[in-house]
């Protein structure tokens, strides 16, 4: 199950059940988790077969450049 509320344009809250089966695997075991896509930053909990993501939409001009 997988569910998205845009609170803002800016903010969304994500909830995400696993089936029972996936509970082995490392991704998701119980924890916390931050991480920076290109277009947002994420921060996750994730309890049993339960996460809840918290998105915080970047702007263009936040991307990351490679150095050159």
């Amino acid at each position: 199950m997988y569910k998205c509320i845009k609170l803002t344009k800016k903010y969304s809250l994500t909830f995400n059940k696993f089936r029972k089966s996936a509970k082995g695997m490392s991704v998701y075991q119980t924890g916390i988790r931050n991480w920076t896509a290109d277009d947002s930053y994420n921060y996750s909990i994730v309890l049993g077969t339960f996460r809840i993501i918290f998105s915080i939409k970047r702007r263009c001009g936040e991307c990351r450049q490679p150095n050159v």
